[in-house]
């Protein structure tokens, strides 16, 4: 049955809170063909150990973060460039940039509070979250289909494999994450698909449609293998002659 999403803050933030899965096993990577956003295909591995984690985000960039550590390192693959700094420093960043987000909001909400609010409601009352009985294979591995829908702004599925379990650092990595996204409400559709990573499992395909107050567009990906053994040194490197910078 349909299950209401937790009301989400009027208008204001926009991107993810990733939680806790099941505990977590042995090193997990996970080899996937991915549709970006803006239509460029890829086949990339992500990586997923007990105190480090790499993954793709919608746009084609990486995300590594070591827990150990606390190191935040964010791959530009279009531009070949790389940033690398404490999770803090992150942290410090987003916060001022996602400010500014907040101001941008008020800005709009001002200019019709009785409009905006209405707006807001409507959408809070637009999402739902479902779990189907719906089941399929994916790389050797049973999934089962969540769906994800926010009125005409946001459908979105995923197949999740309950039997792998990995530890996703959401709480850690939300900020920054949160800041990448500069549109208000994409920042809010982002929270939103992010959050569904509380649930057991871990998701080997996704495909999601949005729209928001200034693009639309989709986005997808599906596992095409799922290896279990240990993950080699090399796969937290930076590929050879990207450039570091400094925010």
């Amino acid at each position: 049955m349909p299950v209401k999403a937790k009301s989400w803050m009027a208008g204001l933030l926009a991107s993810c809170s990733l939680g806790l899965a099941l505990p977590a096993a042995a090193d997990i990577t996970v080899v996937a063909r991915y549709t970006l956003v803006g239509g460029d295909t890829l086949t990339r591995a992500s990586y997923y150990s007990p105190s480090r984690t790499r993954v793709t985000a919608p746009d084609g960039r990486e995300f590594i973060y070591d827990s150990k550590s606390e190191l935040l390192t964010v791959i530009n693959h279009r531009n070949k460039t790389y940033w690398t700094g404490p999770i803090a420093q992150a942290d410090t960043i987003a916060d001022s940039i996602l400010i500014a987000g907040r101001r941008q909001v008020a800005q709009i909400a001002a200019q019709d509070r009785e409009a905006w609010m209405a707006k807001v409601q409507s959408f809070n009352d637009s999402i739902q979250v479902t779990r189907t009985e719906r089941t399929r294979d994916i790389a050797g591995y049973p999934t089962a289909l969540w769906q994800l829908s926010a009125g005409s702004y946001l459908k979105h599925e995923r197949w999740v494999a309950r039997s792998l379990a990995v530890v996703n650092y959401g709480p850690e990595l939300e900020k920054a994450v949160m800041a990448s996204v500069m549109d208000p409400l994409g920042r809010e559709l982002m929270r939103m698909l992010i959050d569904m990573r509380s649930m057991d499992g871990l998701p080997l395909a996704a495909k999601t449609t949005f729209r928001t107050l200034s693009q639309s567009g989709s986005f997808d990906y599906e596992a095409i293998q799922v290896i279990g053994k240990t993950i080699p040194a090399t796969a937290w490197e930076i590929p050879a002659g990207y450039r570091r910078i400094k925010l």
